[in-house]
């Protein structure tokens, strides 16, 4: 994006996180940032190959920790849907938010029927979770007053285009199905979209798009940046950088592979030789060696059934006891468990449990809402009061997310003109005790 000339005032957009100024005729500000050069491309390489969400996804994927903390915290997100409200005062000054349903203003009740609102904020949220950015599109009506659709575009498939050096502004950005890390902007399977930076004013958005003829547009949403320049870097991804996540994808492998190769062996049965003398008498040294042999292996098969499966457990072997010709005691059949000294399985359940906390941890997901122990804690979490004030505190700390994905319905109110004195937000859930309420929560913004 350039300029919109304006009353003598040049402003300039672009996306807020890279170098957005302001030029007027009584003042001058700068803020650049360094323009990272990628060859001929305009593509801003998402990783060194460009494939960087490719590879987070096919290794999230086989993390159930994860992929479960990412739906808790969509759902924690969204909470009781998206409401409407007008803020009041009581006659003693305090703040009073009274709730307006959607459907009493015709407007954006068709708006939200027509776009499936319900379902462009659970998407988005889904994808501020999982990427902290999120990428909604907007369609003008043919006069440019009206914003006519929304809609989410998922960022996993979305890229920005490189800063234009000239104005340090990102302009554009590009959508393709599959990205290839030689996938450039002029293949005919990527689609070039403008940018507009969220920063704008719904006024400014409107003067631009008329003065450039944009009928659509993405104005991409993401959670404060702290040093990048195009995309973010989520806390939660942290574990997949550092490994985390892939020495616990890697041991149900193991698991596995040690079951099926382990010598699963819980006794040890000594024969004495002298069993069979003493039971065979001297038949035993008629037999040939093939009807030994046969005779052994009876015997062998036959404590094998007495020892396994659950319905011997608890049995006792009776076997002779006798003198041998030195006049000591022979046990004729002695029956030994085996311990189990390999600790390499316990070891690999350890390194789970401590990894799935590593991996809750860097999700900002308390373990004990997910019903999972903190190692080292008590089995199956804490109590319901420990549970109630952790989701208490999800709810407080998600504020500041909802403020991000609010600013799709701030942009819908201002741009259509709609009631400025509506408001929105998420309706969240708060955990009561059944004496508080039978139903043991109560909805609230």
């Amino acid at each position: 994006m350039t300029h919109i000339i304006q009353q003598n005032k040049y402003l300039s957009f672009g996306l807020g996180k890279t170098a957005a100024f302001r030029i007027d005729s009584s003042k001058e500000t700068h803020s650049h940032i360094p323009v990272e050069e990628k060859g001929s491309s305009k593509i801003a390489k998402w990783g060194e190959d460009n494939l960087y969400p490719e590879r987070y996804m096919k290794e999230m994927k086989k993390n159930g920790a994860s992929r479960t903390s990412h739906r808790f915290n969509r759902a924690a997100h969204y909470g009781q849907g998206f409401k409407l409200w007008r803020q009041d005062s009581t006659d003693d000054g305090k703040e009073n938010r009274k709730v307006v349903p959607i459907s009493s203003v015709k407007e954006i009740s068709d708006f939200f029927k027509q776009n499936k609102m319900h379902r462009v904020f659970t998407e988005v949220i889904a994808d501020l979770e999982m990427w902290s950015l999120g990428w909604p599109e907007y369609i003008l009506s043919n006069d440019f007053n009206r914003i006519v659709s929304v809609r989410r575009f998922q960022t996993y498939k979305m890229r920005y285009e490189t800063i234009n050096p000239k104005t340090g502004l990102i302009e554009n950005c590009y959508y393709a199905h599959k990205w290839n890390s030689g996938l450039n902007q002029d293949s005919p399977f990527v689609q070039k979209t403008a940018v507009i930076d969220s920063y704008c004013s719904a006024e400014q958005v409107k003067e631009y798009c008329k003065a450039k003829k944009i009928h659509k547009f993405f104005m991409p949403i993401y959670y404060p940046l702290i040093d990048e320049i195009y995309y973010p870097e989520p806390e939660q991804h942290s574990v997949f950088l550092n490994g985390w996540m892939t020495v616990v994808n890697q041991i149900p492998e193991f698991k596995k592979n040690y079951s099926e190769k382990e010598l699963n062996v819980k006794y040890m049965v000594y024969i004495s030789e002298e069993y069979f003398l003493k039971m065979y008498q001297d038949d035993w040294e008629n037999f040939t060696p093939t009807r030994k042999q046969e005779i052994r292996q009876e015997l062998t098969n036959k404590i094998d059934e007495h020892l396994s499966g659950n319905k011997n457990a608890g049995k006792s072997i009776q076997s002779v006891v006798f003198k041998d010709e030195n006049g000591d005691w022979v046990k004729g059949i002695e029956v030994v468990p085996l311990k189990d000294g390999n600790t390499s399985e316990g070891k690999g359940l350890l390194d789970s449990s401590a990894g799935n906390s590593e991996i809750m941890s860097a999700w900002g997901v308390d373990p004990n809402l997910m019903g999972v122990g903190i190692p080292g804690g008590k089995i199956n979490g804490s109590s319901g009061s420990d549970k109630r004030e952790a989701f208490s505190i999800v709810n407080s700390l998600f504020k500041t997310k909802r403020e991000i994905s609010l600013e799709m319905w701030r942009l819908l109110r201002d741009y259509n003109e709609w009631p400025e004195d509506l408001e929105g937000d998420f309706a969240i859930t708060e955990l009561t005790t059944l004496d508080a309420n039978p139903t043991g929560s109560q909805q609230k913004f």
